[in-house]
């Protein structure tokens, strides 16, 4: 294959991964806010099931980062402070968690190799 036609590809691919990933984020949240398990499933989409953002390596790794780092930086995302390339979908992925559930999100990623 040859590098433009790769590359053409490629693009799309990641296009079409931020599409489905844009209207996973931003999709109505839930009456009942949902439990550890359905935001970590929520978070994979872009820092992958293990928190290494393999699949998606601008969203950051969250794997094994300080727990009160990764408070903080969640707690400014919620207040919609932080903008940049993901900080609209990490607002909307984050507004609707309570402090316990940050904290419960937080413990868990730092908690990862």
């Amino acid at each position: 294959m040859d590098h433009a036609k790769g590359s053409a590809t490629n693009g799309r691919r990641r296009i079409a991964r931020l599409g489905i990933l844009a209207l996973t984020l931003c999709g109505p949240a839930a009456a009942d806010p949902p439990g550890l398990a359905a935001e970590i499933e929520r978070c994979a989409g872009c820092h992958s099931n293990d928190g290494r953002a393999a699949s998606l390596p601008t969203a950051g790794r969250i794997a094994g980062q300080n727990r009160e780092y990764l408070q903080y930086i969640l707690r400014q995302y919620r207040l919609g402070r932080l903008q940049g390339l993901n900080g609209g979908l990490m607002t909307n992925a984050v507004r609707h968690l309570d402090d316990a559930q940050l904290q419960a999100l937080a413990q868990y990623y730092a908690g990862l190799p």
